[in-house]
């Protein structure tokens, strides 16, 4: 029989208020890569000065197709590698995943991680979309430009985020502790660090940390909805690419409707 989701239960909802009252942040340290993540071993960063070989593509479209519906006026753009994490986000600890909008017929991306304060890059070409990122540019206190290059001709995929301080990040460590050692369930363990984090901005971890959370139990309808939620409050200017549809149907299937809020 259907039900709604919404949210944490009353107790989950208790801790965290009790929790969030004093301020800081959360870290979680991940052991590995996600599922199906790639981790690029031997990759190191390159000089700004230093020339790249760069792939020739054809010339870069400037208008984009219709959407299924019509024109003239088309809401995005569907061969463009759109950035869903990290996307205008704070980012704790030392690994990143990155993930990015699958355009249709594309075997190669490009993606290119560039700090903003000196220029410097680091970048690799993969197939498939998404891969995991652990390296210097996850100092904190580094901005870093994230592009993703699918070689079609069109624009690349482009955004940005900003790693926390070495301050913000111990401050969020001892948030986490707190949690960990609260004694609640694993799933309301889950959705309360993921509270958290998305107090702190950090919606590039909370996003990890729910797919981490879908792979280990993908029966729990409450995942889904969760991070359906984060795509749809955060990211408003993804719907139209029904990146939370899924995962809404997903829940659909286990018996529990996402409201929207």
């Amino acid at each position: 029989m259907s039900q709604t989701y919404q949210g944490l239960t009353q107790g989950c909802i208790s801790l965290a208020v009790t929790l969030l009252l004093g301020g800081g942040t959360l870290l979680v340290r991940h052991p590995g890569p996600s599922h199906g993540g790639v981790v690029p071993q031997e990759m190191s960063p390159l000089s700004a000065a230093e020339p790249v070989d760069e792939v020739e593509d054809e010339p870069r479209r400037r208008t984009p197709p219709c959407d299924p519906g019509g024109c003239p006026r088309p809401l995005v753009n569907r061969n463009i590698p759109h950035l869903i994490t990290p996307r205008q986000t704070q980012v704790v600890g030392d690994r990143l995943e990155l993930r990015w909008y699958e355009p249709e017929d594309i075997e190669r991306y490009t993606v290119t991680l560039r700090r903003r304060h000196d220029g410097d890059a680091w970048r690799t070409q993969v197939s498939g979309n998404h891969l995991t990122y652990r390296g210097e540019f996850l100092q904190p206190g580094t901005r870093v430009v994230v592009t993703v290059d699918a070689h079609n001709g069109e624009a690349v995929g482009e955004s940005q985020f900003v790693v926390m301080s070495s301050a913000q990040q111990e401050a969020l460590q001892d948030r986490l502790s707190e949690v960990e050692a609260a004694n609640l369930g694993w799933l309301e363990t889950v959705l309360a660090k993921v509270e958290l984090y998305n107090q702190e901005q950090a919606f590039a971890n909370s996003i990890a940390l729910l797919s981490e959370a879908i792979a280990e139990s993908p029966d729990e309808p409450q995942l889904y909805c969760r991070l359906a939620a984060l795509y749809e409050h955060h990211y408003p200017e993804l719907t139209h690419l029904n990146v939370q549809q899924p995962l809404q149907e997903q829940a659909q299937e286990l018996g529990v409707s996402c409201e929207s809020r």
